[in-house]
């Protein structure tokens, strides 16, 4: 449900900027704006889950706390590996937003032609 009305508010933008005959690049600037949020919705999904994961690291320890060590180990290797997926979609909106590669690659094409 999230991702059609997702999905319906793009392609209502793309298509009110295609009718109004807009400038290209505002509409890249629109679409790497669009893809900005989608990466920061897909890097806070590593928080949710890094929260779940402690909670059942509690859980574990609670249940045997002999196994306390292994458990902490266990559970920081995978938070790390979990929080890179979030770094990650940080860095892609972070490259979209600010150093935004389309545009040049654009200004490139026309001047090419």
């Amino acid at each position: 449900m999230f991702f059609s009305q997702m999905y319906e508010s793009i392609v209502g933008v793309l298509t009110v900027t295609a009718q109004t005959g807009g400038d290209p690049i505002s509409n890249i600037l629109a679409a790497s704006a669009i893809g900005a949020a989608i990466a920061v919705l897909a890097s806070m999904a590593p928080s949710f889950t890094q929260g779940l994961a402690a909670g059942k690291a509690v859980e574990a320890v609670g249940r045997q706390p002999e196994a306390t060590g292994q458990i902490r180990s266990t559970l920081l290797i995978g938070g790390v590996v979990a929080e890179t997926g979030g770094v990650y979609g940080l860095l892609v909106a972070l490259i979209l937003l600010f150093l935004n590669p389309f545009v040049d690659m654009y200004i490139d094409a026309i001047q090419r032609l």
